[in-house]
């Protein structure tokens, strides 16, 4: 057993850095992880607090950045990331194997292993790979043999500290230990991740923000359904969104395979321990709709869905011809993790480091490119749609001297910028020949 654990490890190991060599640039969010890692690393611990993003994620990126200062931000975020994610397929086969036996395991860690997006995610310096391996520690220490409610209880509240959602795990984990063990498991449980996740609101109080349980409470409400003309029209639009996007974040073919594996399941009659692992999914689910539903985001405890699919698939295998028909299958299913890469991040990267090189200490930049922020050297905008007014606010600040701009994206912010003394400008030659060149506009006034 421990060989088949090595080889699917190995798998997850291999994938995770093709992955990463195919998609070697941060996403949107990603950058203002290595922005908050960068600074980290150069001892501004209280800056881990100064955005929506909970801190575990990029402490960890700034402190491996900080061990190896020669190495780039962007790969210092894989590796944390890719890492992390890597090791989660020990603790779901643990969990796996635990609950729906050996072949149900392999399946459940090879499609994690090989799962598109949870390979794409941590490639992009994305939080998810931590948050995966603490979730699937958090449901081992459950499910063990011998339980460990402490373990549980650090494992939430680490999971906490890297997305909101950990908390999630951390009440769930209270009401499974309770009923388990009983209440003195419950108040362990829930006293070690409370005191754990107490770390993010006193940092945040110790670094002058106020004690505020998560920035990302107030500021998803603002951007999702308080936000909205409608919050019921906006809740019940995302909630309908919601089967597609799971589809897509776990698998074209793993998704219903958990489906058909959480529906037999419960036909027969679900136990605690299956319980705690779809409790959580089903709390998330319930709670997205509030802010958007998207792939990403359903992804997090959708990794707990993986020993339902497991069982299907090992179920399905035992039928003649499938156990060759079923792995090609699952391989074709996640082959956009090979496809569609996005040849635009380069352009984006090289303009920004070509901007830094033009700003003077104190000067900015505006852009509805992020990244364009972040190899400049400066702060990325809040994770929120950038919109025109934005864009018009920021050019027009004093200390702002250049605009980059994607064509088609908010092109009605064109003609302010030319009353405000900004004249266009033509890429740098060594950009000039970049495909995505032409879908960019940059924009220039004179100090």
């Amino acid at each position: 057993m421990a060989r088949r654990l090595g080889w699917l490890l190995a798998l997850a190991v291999l994938v995770r850095a093709v992955g990463c060599a195919l998609r070697p640039m941060p996403a949107r969010d990603g950058v203002a992880y290595l922005w908050l890692a960068e600074r980290t690393a150069h001892g501004d611990l209280g800056g881990l607090f100064d955005t929506v993003f909970h801190p575990l994620y990029p402490l960890l990126v700034g402190l491996l950045l900080a061990a190896a200062p020669g190495l780039a931000p962007e790969v210092a975020g894989q590796l944390v990331a890719a890492g992390s994610s890597a090791l989660t397929v020990v603790p779901l086969f643990a969990v796996a194997r635990r609950l729906h036996g050996a072949t149900a395991a392999t399946w459940a860690a090879a499609m994690f292993a090989l799962g598109a997006w949870f390979v794409r995610h941590p490639a992009e310096c994305m939080s998810e790979g931590c948050f995966h391996l603490l979730v699937a520690t958090w449901a081992l220490a459950a499910v063990h043999e011998r339980a460990r409610p402490g373990l549980g209880g650090i494992a939430a509240g680490l999971a906490f500290l890297v997305r909101p959602e950990g908390a999630a795990a951390a009440v769930v984990g209270a009401w499974f230990f309770g009923r388990r063990l009983g209440m003195r498991a419950a108040l362990v449980h829930a006293g070690a991740a409370a005191a754990v996740a107490s770390l993010l609101p006193l940092g945040a109080l110790a670094s002058g923000h106020g004690f505020v349980l998560t920035p990302k409470a107030a500021f998803n409400w603002s951007v999702g359904a308080g936000g909205a003309g409608s919050a019921l029209a906006h809740y019940a639009e995302q909630w309908l969104r919601l089967p597609g996007n799971a589809w897509e974040g776990l698998g074209y073919l793993v998704f219903p395979l958990a489906v058909a594996g959480v529906a037999g399941r419960w036909r027969r009659g679900l136990d605690d321990r299956e319980r705690l692992l779809l409790v959580p999914f089903l709390v998330q689910c319930a709670v997205l709709p509030l802010l958007f539903s998207h792939h990403r985001f359903v992804s997090g405890y959708g990794v707990l869905l993986l020993p339902f699919a497991g069982h299907a698939a090992a179920a399905l295998a035992a039928r003649p011809g499938w156990r060759i028909v079923l792995p090609l299958l699952l391989v074709a299913s996640e082959a956009k993790l090979w496809l569609a890469t996005p040849t635009d991040r380069g352009l984006e990267r090289e303009l920004g480091r070509w901007l830094a090189g033009q700003l003077a200490q104190g000067e900015t930049l505006a852009t509805d490119m992020p990244r364009v922020v972040y190899f400049a050297g400066r702060a990325p905008p809040p994770p929120r749609p950038i919109l025109a007014a934005d864009l018009q606010a920021w050019a027009a600040a004093p200390g702002c001297r250049f605009v980059a701009l994607r064509t088609g994206r908010t092109d009605e912010v064109v003609p302010r910028l030319r009353a405000l003394g900004y004249d266009a400008l033509a890429l740098p030659p060594h950009l000039q020949a970049d495909p995505a060149a032409a879908s960019v506009q940059l924009w220039a006034r004179p100090r």
